[in-house]
């Protein structure tokens, strides 16, 4: 590590330890709201529960599959036909490719889906150390991922954090990307400007510079996952199986090390791109997103070329899954129906039944 790379470090440890000290006494009120309000235990009888089936058994929404890249495995889960357009869909913090079962069920019919566990979670290798997770590699990780599937170009899609690092491939490798669909995560540029001017965006991003601190996030958001995810439950949200799939991910601290990593490495980025975005995009956001400013949105379009949003008004930050046939029907929309898949649904008797067959695919419905 470069000397000053250590001094910064050290700055922010420091002014990691002092956010500790200030949110001590709200974690403490946490700790205590959730043994009044036993939320907690709820999460926990769900975990524990035999009559509860854990709705992320890979077989209800396709094939779960490793792919080998240079340095770490991969885990993924697959739908639809491998000769279809290649759908590669990232997920965000804290999740896994089960945030994308909606569109693996929605999108088999004409592309070739695909969810990775990003590395570091789920069943994806876990490598040690926080310099395995700097954003350059998980770039790299897309990159092959894409190669080694065996396509030349891919619709890619993507929810936070997998959205950031969706936004950093289509800036290096426009070549891979047919187009990108981003959701609840802006540009980074976008994201640059707002928190270094909106003090709201500030406070909303406490959590960064939490983050920072050896071990304590670990144990502190095992917590609050668990507490998270019981209270949707409980309020019916989520149902108690789509609860128990995050759940039996993140039992112990130690699954988030890798996740949280991401996070650590923020600090050592490289300069945030500023070069405008040359494939079609479209950004989907869920209005009522408690962790970022709509404003990040609009000003998104101020770095792509080919710009569409879409606000959800009734969903949160985690769009795709409060309102997946809106989210679906947007993406539907986008990207349309690819060519090759058209063809290979005709039989050979419409094909042979008439000369204006050119035509007739673009009137076919399904």
């Amino acid at each position: 590590m470069k000397l000053s790379q250590i001094a910064i470090q050290i700055v922010v440890w420091v002014l990691s330890w002092y956010l500790f000290l200030f949110i001590s006494p709200l974690c403490l009120i946490l700790w205590i709201w959730d043994r009044i309000s036993g939320m907690s235990a709820y999460s926990n009888t769900i975990r524990e529960s035999q009559d509860i089936e854990d709705d992320s058994e890979s077989s209800r929404w396709g094939t779960s599959k490793y792919v080998q890249l240079q340095d770490v495995s991969i885990h993924y889960v697959e739908a639809g036909d491998k000769r279809n357009p290649l759908m590669l869909c990232l997920h965000g913090f804290p999740e896994y490719w089960y945030s994308w079962r909606h569109q693996l069920k929605e999108f088999a019919s004409t592309h070739w889906v695909v969810a990775v566990d990003m590395r570091g979670y789920g069943k994806s290798e876990k490598p040690s150390g926080r310099s395995s997770y700097h954003l350059n590699l998980l770039v790299e990780d897309v990159r092959q991922i894409i190669t080694s599937l065996g396509k030349s170009k891919c619709t890619l899609v993507g929810h936070d954090w997998g959205a950031n690092i969706g936004w950093q491939v289509a800036t290096l490798y426009p070549e891979l990307i047919s187009e990108f669909i981003a959701m609840n995560c802006p540009h980074p540029a976008a994201f640059y400007d707002t928190i270094t001017k909106e003090y709201s965006q500030m406070l909303k991003s406490w959590y960064i510079l939490f983050f920072q601190l050896p071990v304590i996030p670990e144990i502190l958001f095992t917590q609050i996952i668990g507490m998270g995810f019981g209270r949707r439950a409980k309020h019916e949200s989520l149902l108690a199986g789509e609860a128990k799939a995050y759940l039996d991910v993140y039992k112990k601290p130690s699954e988030l090390t890798g996740p949280i990593n991401y996070y650590r490495n923020l600090i050592f980025s490289d300069s945030v791109p500023r070069s405008p975005v040359t494939v079609p995009v479209l950004l989907i956001w869920g209005e009522k997103d408690a962790y970022l400013n709509k404003s990040m949105a609009a000003l998104s379009e101020k770095f792509v070329e080919n710009f569409s949003l879409c606000m959800i008004e009734n969903a949160t930050h985690w769009v795709q899954q409060d309102a997946p046939e809106i989210v679906n029907k947007k993406i539907r929309d986008f990207v349309g129906i690819p060519e090759f898949t058209r063809l290979r649904k005709v039989s050979l008797p419409q094909l042979l039944a008439t000369k204006a067959y050119a035509s007739a695919v673009g009137n076919i419905q399904y």
